[in-house]
């Protein structure tokens, strides 16, 4: 006779189903745990009983057939199960959580909470027994304060252990020096995470800036860019710490090798994108002569040193709005003059609203040094044009009125450098690569100079200019890795190349200058290519002398070798074309329903990397290069709030735990809050075709994830 509990069936006697019909029903209203102190369940040896079943039934005995039988009743549904003593409850649990129809009647009425669900696949401190690990709860406190960028006295705060202990008694108060210890072990973690991720990882591309605290400390950010074995740009900042003045290459270049080599990746630095300065150029020069010492030069160095695009675009500018310095230094200076009073500002505003202007926009001051917003300086000065000339008749002591020559002068270089503005604002994007916008946005950039240098208008032939010659000191020749990353986006291949050397070349040189970039790109593709082949006749040789007994071919075996043998030379004989001849002959890649700008240069070479096993690493290698060092900047917006004059007094590498510990988990849970989405809308999908097709959900799921990438994409734009 089996031991484990079974559910009455419908052959259950008379006796039985008149019991459970007439039997009391509890008031749907009344809780099923009513919070009453009852005598524990025990067993007839005295032990207590741990499972929460009982607190749902009750044991009885039933006369069947003249005998008295043990069974369970249900306290209210009163449905009986036959129960053997010591025997499993798993039929009785699946009655509480799905079967009784009463329960979930009674738990329908008394949830009166919203059931908040943990978003980004957070762990809770409470496992799934319901038990509490304070273990668990210090950890999340301290991922907590790491992320969110709180002190540690944060946890010794009366009203935050209040708070904790009303949801938990349980809750045992922590000390800011136990957390911070807490906080070791959490970073100590997650770096060692990082670390697998790079040791699966063929490629890692460097930025690096330095930046001084309010201590007047220097620090050098360090932040490594890689694509991940799901084709997903990634960034970490895997270092911050304080330099020795002075910064000069050397000191520099002694801080990053130290880093790398803290985290194993020596070799496999592909790039690093530094400023323009003489001491970063110093710094290059150093590593790259390192790197090429030990054989791990990548890239035939082509790629090594990048200079950081943002940074010469704002030297650009900067050069062209020195042509309006005195129109600008009367905008900054009205606008100061302004902000100052609220009184002056509010009569400003009041004359806004009289000439029927919008006071939405608001007044802004520039930062000399960053040309953007400079421009959003004269956009919001602009938009109170008229305002000015009325407040200026008003106030005798405004003295910083402008004249209509210069109001028309700046409304000429606000509209000149919204193509700058455009090409900066992609240029500084961490999320998606930018090595392959970058030959487009340059051309655009260049176009833009020439045509005003030949333009009627003095002013902006004036300002194009200078522009000009400090646009070709940098970009008079363009690299060879933004060529070569433009050739590699299947949007463009080579026409983005021969159209926008046209433009940047003289006619003469066009054609040599794209047989150059041609050839470089297919000697990369050939020294991948033969580590591609090495890597494989690796793998089929351990393969091969795994089997080490020795077997007599049969006639059979001797037959097929020969004639694979066959096969094979009859292969040779006909030349093969290479993936990258294969990529370069297909036409550009174009969709006419994708929206501008939505287009994932990394997700197609994911679709495509069986078709192009070689070229597709190679590019794979190419895209993670940043063209600007905006990552490491932000990491200097994290030390400002850190290090505030509250918290001065920090060590230099609680700084850089914190910085680092809390971008890593802000990465993370970005990482998972997009699979989430993604797989949200992969289920809203289904639900969809399921609907309109009226189809078994498994032959959805099947017809959805067998079909190619394209129909995917279709899919997704017409039920979204």
């Amino acid at each position: 006779m089996s031991s484990q509990p079974i559910e009455v069936d419908g052959n259950s006697s008379d006796e039985d189903r008149d019991e459970s019909q007439s039997g009391e029903i509890e008031e749907a209203g009344d809780a099923v745990d009513t919070g009453a102190i009852e005598e524990p369940n025990e067993t007839k040896y005295g032990r207590k009983r741990k499972s929460r079943v009982w607190d749902y039934f009750d044991e009885v005995e039933v006369n069947e057939k003249g005998k008295m039988v043990p069974k369970v009743q249900c306290k209210h549904c009163k449905k009986k199960y036959k129960h053997v003593s010591g025997g499993p409850t798993t039929t009785l649990k699946r009655h509480i959580e799905s079967k009784c129809p009463k329960i979930r009647q009674i738990q329908g009425k008394t949830q009166g909470l919203i059931n908040f669900e943990p978003q980004d696949n957070v762990s809770l401190p409470v496992g799934l027994c319901g038990v509490y690990d304070p273990m668990k709860n210090r950890e999340i406190m301290a991922r907590m304060i790491i992320a969110h960028e709180l002190p540690f006295a944060f946890v010794e705060y009366t009203w935050f252990n209040h708070l904790m202990k009303y949801n938990n008694p349980s809750f045992q108060p922590v000390s800011r020096f136990t957390i911070r210890n807490e906080c070791l072990k959490v970073f100590e973690s997650d770096k060692d995470e990082i670390k697998k991720l790079f040791r699966s990882t063929s490629r890692i591309s460097l930025t690096s800036d330095c930046w001084t605290s309010n201590t007047t400390v220097g620090y050098m950010s360090l932040t490594a860019h890689y694509v991940d074995h799901e084709w997903k740009l990634q960034k970490r900042i895997i270092s911050f710490i304080d330099i020795a003045p002075p910064h000069s290459g050397q000191v520099l270049a002694d801080g990053i090798l130290e880093c790398i080599m803290k985290w194993s990746i020596q070799d496999k630095i592909g790039s690093i994108t530094l400023d323009n300065a003489s001491n970063n150029d110093r710094a290059a020069a150093i590593l790259m002569s390192n790197f090429q010492e030990r054989g791990k030069l990548h890239f035939d160095g082509l790629f090594f040193h990048v200079r950081c695009c943002a940074h010469i675009l704002n030297l650009v500018v900067q050069d062209g709005l020195s042509v309006i310095k005195d129109c600008l230094i009367k905008i900054r200076e009205g606008v100061k003059y302004l902000r100052k009073s609220p009184g002056k500002l509010f009569q400003f505003g009041e004359i806004a609203i009289g000439l029927g202007i919008p006071t939405k926009k608001s007044l802004c001051c520039d930062v000399k040094t960053r040309w953007n917003s400079t421009h959003q300086m004269i956009v919001s000065a602009l938009h109170y044009k008229s305002t000015f000339h009325h407040y200026a008749d008003r106030d005798p002591n405004f003295e910083w009125k402008l004249t209509d020559k210069e109001w028309a002068s700046a409304s000429a270089v606000c509209k000149f450098l919204e193509v700058f503005l455009d090409a900066t604002n992609i240029f500084s994007g961490t999320s998606y690569p930018t090595s392959n916008l970058f030959l487009v946005e340059i051309f655009n950039v260049k176009k833009v100079i020439c045509d005003a240098y030949e333009s009627s208008d003095q002013f902006l032939r004036t300002m194009s200019e200078t522009m000009f010659q400090k646009f070709e000191k940098y970009w008079g020749e363009v690299g060879v890795l933004m060529a070569i990353a433009s050739i590699l986006d299947p949007r463009y291949k080579l026409v983005s190349v021969e159209y926008a050397f046209k433009e940047l070349y003289p006619a003469y040189e066009v054609e040599e200058q794209i047989k150059e970039v041609t050839n470089k790109l297919k000697k990369l593709h050939l020294k991948y290519a033969k580590e591609w082949v090495t890597s494989k006749t690796a793998a089929s040789t351990s393969r091969t002398s795994a089997v080490n007994v020795p077997v007599e071919p049969s006639e059979r075996s001797r037959n097929q070798e020969n004639f694979k043998a066959f096969l094979k030379s009859r292969v040779g004989e006909k030349s093969t074309k290479s993936d990258l001849e294969i990529y370069l002959e297909e036409p550009i890649f174009y969709e006419e329903e994708q929206a501008e700008g939505t287009f994932d240069v990394l997700l197609w070479w994911s679709q495509n990397c069986s078709k192009f096993p070689i070229l597709s690493k190679l590019a794979r290698d190419i895209l993670c290069i940043p063209i600007t060092t905006v990552a490491s900047e932000s990491a200097f917006s994290a030390g400002g709030r850190i290090l505030d004059d509250y918290r001065s007094s920090l060590t230099k590498d609680m700084v850089e735990l914190l910085v680092c510990g809390g971008d890593w988990m802000r990465a993370e849970i970005t990482t998972k809050s997009k699979k989430s989405t993604i797989l949200t809308l992969q289920v809203r999908q289904l639900s969809y075709l399921s609907v309109i097709f009226n189809m078994n959900i498994n032959m959805i799921i099947f017809f959805f994830f067998s079909k190619q990438q394209k129909w995917k994409k279709i899919w997704t734009l017409k039920f979204q």
